[in-house]
């Protein structure tokens, strides 16, 4: 099939089905209840399955099939997400309410967190591994700063140097919540760079540790020398929730999500790998 591109899509309805048809299905339509090939073809668009006879549509059951919006405009917005602008700034180039925007971006987020998750259940990175926390939040309003202040979303990071990294949104600083995440996603034998904080204390046990310096804006230390590696996602991260003026803090987890996704295909065109994303068959949101 032909490559569209993204500008084509926006502007053709009938160009925009066939692209997340093929997306779908890839030349072999299923029913997606039970794998089944023979098909009966009903009208608009819809399938009967000679097997189970459950009938549905092209994108029944996926994040697509979700959206009540024409299949051009989807399109044109997965497009604007891609580039990263956000949903206020475009509320008058669509044919869209900006509470319309916001809920197909939000259901985009979805189907990258679940398929984060998914990926989550196999990844286990090796190699130099860094290992940090982060405060995300608010604007503090008196009190306490740093780790003592109230409101504040505390992430933690596991970094493969040069390469994936993985985000956990976790309650406390803990190594009975650290420990476990970190046996979970990383290879035995692995050498993890962290602060000297307790929680890291028995990371001998399962690879080689070193403890480095913040204050000297220090992550590697010997031949290795490597400046704030995952300190630079958390940058990353912080920077594009900047331009988003505010995250709701329900749905922080599906833009930490985003982040992680958009810094680990960071050197591929995420259209077509969001493509495949909202085009998986997705639970009930």
């Amino acid at each position: 099939m032909r490559e569209f591109s993204p500008v084509e899509l926006a502007s053709s309805s009938k160009k925009s089905r066939v692209y997340f048809r093929h997306a779908r299905w890839n030349g072999k339509r299923i029913c997606p209840k039970c794998g089944y090939r023979f098909l009966n073809y009903l009208t608009g668009d819809r399938y009967g399955c000679k097997h189970c006879r459950y009938n549905f549509g092209e994108f029944t059951g996926t994040y697509l099939g979700k959206l009540r919006v024409p299949i051009d405009v989807v399109s044109h917005l997965l497009y604007l997400f891609v580039l990263g602008v956000p949903a206020y700034r475009i509320r008058w180039c669509v044919p869209v309410s900006l509470a319309t925007i916001e809920r197909v971006f939000r259901i985009f987020r979805h189907a990258i967190y679940d398929s984060l998750l998914c990926e989550l259940q196999e990844i286990e990175l090796s190699g130099h591994i860094e290992l940090d926390e982060a405060l995300f939040g608010g604007r503090r309003k008196g009190g306490k700063r740093g780790w003592g202040a109230e409101g504040k979303t505390l992430v933690f990071g596991i970094y493969r140097r040069n390469g994936k990294v993985i985000t956990f949104p976790v309650s406390d600083r803990r190594k009975e919540t650290l420990i476990p995440l970190i046996r979970q996603h990383t290879r035995k034998g692995s050498l993890y760079y962290s602060d000297d904080h307790t929680a890291y204390a028995t990371l001998n046990l399962i690879g080689k540790h070193q403890v480095i310096a913040h204050s000297r804006e220090e992550y590697v230390r010997g031949e290795d020398t490597h400046i704030n590696g995952i300190e630079g996602f958390w940058s990353y991260a912080k920077t594009w929730l900047y331009h988003y003026r505010g995250v709701p803090k329900q749905y922080f987890h599906l833009y930490l999500k985003e982040i992680e996704f958009r810094f680990n295909y960071r050197n591929e065109n995420l259209y077509p790998v969001l493509t495949k994303m909202v085009v998986r068959t997705a639970p009930d949101l």
